[in-house]
């Protein structure tokens, strides 16, 4: 809990400050008081209207909010900030929020008291259950991923085994992605008509042992979470923990890189020293050449020539000359 000073009584308007971010001086009207005895006058260094410009530039990002409260030592409570930030206009904000919350009513609130549960809520992903503006974004956003006959009750059913299935089985593809949630609908019908003590449960069951062996939803095939499924998996998981890869910088360190780097000096010798060389190569080239259109020019036959028609031609008979054993006509 912080140091909270003795608040003194409201100074007169004509009593001003200079705002040390932007150097003007300003009535002490213009800013906010502060829970903080490392202001003498108990009231904060930078005037209103600069810190509206802050939290404007941040885009009403509620750590940069929370900040300024932990500045102001006084409590940063994000459901009582939404619902002033949305009655007044931006510049008004921070200065109605910060003279509630610095009036004596809320004295005995420090900042750290609520951070605390702050940090607690977020951890557990409860932060939006604190906020309804939030809170029926995220149950729209539900209704459109699973329908619109189902209460908010049956909604957080249907995530909370959805999630479970992405986060322990291997689902891959949209086709899986669609199992998973058949699968889930299926569970919560089975469950709401075993409490109803429907007697038809039964093909429900079925429907619901067939998915999971269609899909695969089974103990053999659960993903381990300290599993690595690809090698970049491994990559990053190596660079998270500080190793750099140490690529190959062109120095030779053991016998085989000597080696090849002999082998590459000699084969560079061996076409940049001999002056002979590229002319045997062009010799070679030209013979090959003249190899190919020799075979064309001897051996080579028209585009159009049909082995099978000349083979079939060779054995047919002409039907009106007479055959002679003797070899005359």
């Amino acid at each position: 809990m912080p140091v909270i000073p003795k608040i003194p009584k409201p100074v007169s308007a004509s009593v001003s400050k200079r705002c040390e971010k932007c150097g003007r001086v300003l009535p002490l009207s213009q800013f906010s008081r502060a829970h903080s005895e490392f202001y003498v006058d108990n009231f904060l260094p930078w005037c209103n209207e600069c810190i509206a410009e802050r939290i404007d530039a941040a885009d009403g990002d509620w750590e940069v909010v929370d900040r300024l409260c932990q500045w102001a030592g006084i409590p940063f409570i994000v459901k009582e900030w939404e619902r002033i930030r949305g009655m007044t206009l931006p510049v008004e904000t921070w200065p109605t929020y910060a003279k509630i919350f610095c009036s004596d009513d809320y004295i005995s609130l420090g900042w750290g008291d609520y951070f605390r549960q702050y940090k607690r809520l977020k951890e557990v992903g409860l932060l939006e259950e604190e906020l309804p503006e939030i809170r029926e974004k995220r149950y729209h956003d539900l209704r459109r991923k699973w329908g619109e006959n189902y209460d908010e009750e049956d909604l957080n059913h249907l995530e909370d085994l959805y999630r479970g299935l992405m986060n322990t089985q291997n689902i891959t593809g949209a086709l899986q992605v669609d199992q998973a949630q058949k699968l889930c609908k299926i569970s919560l019908e089975i469950d709401n008509r075993i409490r109803a003590g429907d007697k038809d449960v039964d093909k429900f069951m079925s429907s619901y042992d067939k998915i999971i062996k269609s899909a695969e939803f089974t103990p053999k095939n659960a993903k381990n979470a300290t599993d690595f499924d690809s090698f970049a998996e491994v990559a990053y998981w190596l660079e998270k923990r500080g190793r750099q890869n140490k690529f190959y910088d062109d120095v030779t360190r053991d016998v085989l890189d000597e080696t090849l780097k002999n082998i590459e000096a000699y084969n560079q010798r061996l076409y940049i020293n001999e002056g002979g060389i590229g002319e045997e190569i062009t010799q070679r080239l030209n013979a090959l050449k003249s190899t190919n259109i020799f075979e064309e020019h001897y051996y080579g036959a028209p585009e159009d020539f049909d082995e099978d028609v000349y083979a079939n031609d060779a054995y047919i008979l002409d039907d009106e000359a007479e055959f002679n054993p003797e070899g005359g006509s």
